[in-house]
């Protein structure tokens, strides 16, 4: 890190252009929440414990000012060619050090190890593997907004000015937590403001006044997690009234009557919910039963009787 750099003063803040507000562009909340929620599943396969990533804050700075604070950190600059700008994501060292830990089985029982020197061959690897899932789920967030790739360029394992191109450009910075076993550190997210300047509007949609906007892949597993949700299909031919007396007093052999006949249709309740009206027959030595109608719910006996009851009430 070039620390011969002066402070900015505050006549060169001044004459800053005031960029982008993060309040005002609700989707980069959402792009960022999708993201920690993608790399806590991507990582998962590779830790014996139970990853959790969670947005911690979403703020703009000078690139500068960014980079100097995670000096001493992992970072990968991916290029998008459909944002036509460079991304940095990184790992802060306590974050890395935390992955090694939980990634080799470790039990967390000792202090996380914190010590200033230079990252092993192992420790890159292990890194640039969690920075590509960290990539492919960018995609994945960015995804709503527009259809973007994110290639990666490089790792860096020095924090320099130079790799974000002009070091006082603006800039949004997220910063995603990653913890397992009470240990854990930081992952931090930098985007020229310059390349979030074209998709401005999109940013700013408001989805919770979009009755329409949705996420197609969560509404995708949601449809088929309820598609395969097993259920118990329960046919009834008829219902037997009686007092708790007399059914006290049943024993093997006693024959209770029943009121339907071989024409009687059977109906099926799911969760003591009515569906459908079927018909009783035979095939190949079974029983069988032929859907023919939907219940009409109206005319069920409990429907009626809060019918009935609503209008006695009100008169």
């Amino acid at each position: 890190m070039n620390t011969a750099t002066e402070p900015r003063g505050a006549a060169d803040k001044l004459l800053d252009n005031p960029g982008l507000t993060v309040e005002r562009l609700p989707m980069l909340t959402m792009i960022f929440d999708r993201l920690a929620q993608s790399c806590a599943e991507g990582i998962r396969p590779y830790a014996p414990a139970v990853v959790s990533c969670f947005v911690n804050s979403i703020s703009t700075d000078h690139v500068w000012d960014a980079l100097d604070a995670y000096d001493g950190s992992i970072a990968a600059i991916f290029y998008s060619s459909e944002l036509d700008a460079r991304i940095l994501v990184g790992l802060d060292r306590r974050c890395v050090y935390s992955l090694m830990e939980v990634m080799l089985g470790g039990d967390a029982q000792e202090a996380p190890y914190d010590e200033d020197r230079t990252f092993s061959t192992l420790e890159v690897r292990v890194a640039q593997t969690v920075l590509e899932i960290a990539s492919e789920a960018l995609k994945s967030a960015f995804g709503p907004v527009i259809e973007t790739t994110f290639r990666l360029e490089r790792v860096e394992t020095r924090m320099d000015f130079t790799i974000m191109g002009r070091r006082n450009v603006l800039a949004v910075i997220a910063k995603i937590l990653i913890q397992a076993m009470d240990i854990g550190g930081q992952m931090f997210v930098v985007i020229p403001q310059p390349a979030l300047t074209p998709i401005r509007q999109k940013l700013a949609r408001d989805l919770s006044s979009d009755g329409s906007a949705s996420d197609p892949r969560w509404l995708k597993m949601m449809r088929d997690g309820v598609q395969k949700a097993e259920v118990r299909i329960t046919g009834v031919l008829d219902e037997y009234e009686e007092t708790l007396g007399a059914i006290s007093e049943w024993k093997i052999g006693d024959v209770l009557p029943l009121k339907p006949s071989a024409l009687t249709r059977v109906r099926f309740d799911c969760k003591s919910q009515a569906l459908f009206w079927c018909e009783l027959g035979q095939s190949k030595g079974v029983y069988t039963l032929k859907v023919a109608e939907r219940v009409n719910v109206e005319e069920m006996p409990l429907a009626q009787f809060l019918k009935s009851a609503a209008v006695t009430e009100q008169a």
